[in-house]
């Protein structure tokens, strides 16, 4: 069994039984660093389902030693935003617990907009979480804390209780750090309070079959490439740069599509058509698990564009 939610197998949003195969309380940690936090969490409360999201690969990378060493079977890892799970993964009233220890306070005013609780956090987490589900949330940061609260009790949606943190909070690694600094830490119980909340469907629709194109022509021989951007809607894509196959005829476009919430790494690779009814084939390769979505969809756009300007022809887009 894997640890690593498998997005490209779920529908969006999925089931609590689809994501772990058993139907269990589901929490959700946010920003679970080495993974300290959800390893207590799992092997303490065998009965929830424990869900785990990061953006720092370093951190995905320590957690997953870590958690596989531990050997528990209800617990999935998401390299990746958990705003992006929470709008676009976990349906409505699905998620018991959301823990948030230590989240980046992003200090400065101009990278306000950077923090995890804004007020449309808020409204997102209401329409998740069970009726009296709650976010566990813990800091050091006294201004963020206290923002944090006004907004949740702003919003309407929760009741606030403030306590000590738990004592597992405190042995993860910045609390063990910040502890022998002599800092403070603050914590507070956001519980839902209210059946009446907002509808908030997934703003990223999985689409069906990854996204290719045919071409006529020749492969072409690239000697310098400059990097491609292609805005979307929703979003933008650019074209890193171009790799020359070693030992067999072909090109492979690395990529970045960048969708809200979610980054994607891609590999679109060009190579002779073997069954088609064109000369090329130009698909995004299954390396890194990606999800056929608006953004992959895009990047085939730019690199089959790109590739036009080299004098190829296009025969047929699915994309």
């Amino acid at each position: 069994m894997s640890l690593f939610l498998d997005l490209p197998g779920l529908p969006f949003p999925a089931t609590n039984a689809g994501i772990f195969h058993r139907d269990a309380p589901l929490v959700l940690e946010i920003g679970f660093g080495d993974g300290r936090f959800l390893e207590w969490m799992a092997k303490s409360r065998p009965e929830w389902n424990c869900l785990g999201a990061d953006i720092a690969r370093g951190s995905v990378a320590r957690a997953f030693k870590r958690l596989r060493r531990a050997g528990q079977a209800h617990v999935r890892l998401h390299h990746g935003s958990g705003v992006f799970l929470l709008r676009n993964i976990l349906p409505d009233q699905s998620v018991t617990r959301v823990y948030v220890n230590f989240p980046d306070p992003w200090r400065k005013k101009r990278h306000a907009e950077n923090r995890l609780f804004q007020p449309s956090f808020f409204e997102l987490l209401a329409a998740r979480l069970t009726m009296g589900g709650s976010l566990l949330f813990t800091t050091d940061d006294a201004p963020y804390y206290e923002q944090t609260v006004a907004l949740a009790l702003k919003s309407g949606y929760y009741k606030v209780t403030e306590s000590p943190p738990p004592a597992a909070v405190l042995q993860t690694k910045y609390a063990s750090r910040w502890r022998e600094a002599g800092r403070n830490f603050y914590h507070a119980h956001i519980q839902k309070q209210t059946g009446h909340t907002p509808a908030i469907p997934p703003q990223i629709q999985k689409e069906n079959g990854m996204h290719h194109a045919l071409l006529n022509g020749t492969i072409p021989e690239i000697t310098e490439f400059e990097k491609v951007i292609h805005h979307f809607s929703e979003g933008h894509v650019v074209i890193l740069d171009v790799l020359q196959m070693i030992g067999r005829e072909g090109l492979v476009f690395v990529a970045r599509s960048h969708e809200p919430d979610l980054i994607q790494e891609l590999f679109i690779q060009l190579r002779p058509a073997e069954k088609a009814e064109a000369d090329l084939l130009l698909s995004v390769m299954n390396f890194g698990n990606p999800i056929a979505t608006r953004g992959t969809s895009e990047a085939v756009k730019a690199v089959s564009r790109w590739l036009t300007q080299q004098n190829l022809t296009l025969s047929g887009t699915y994309y």
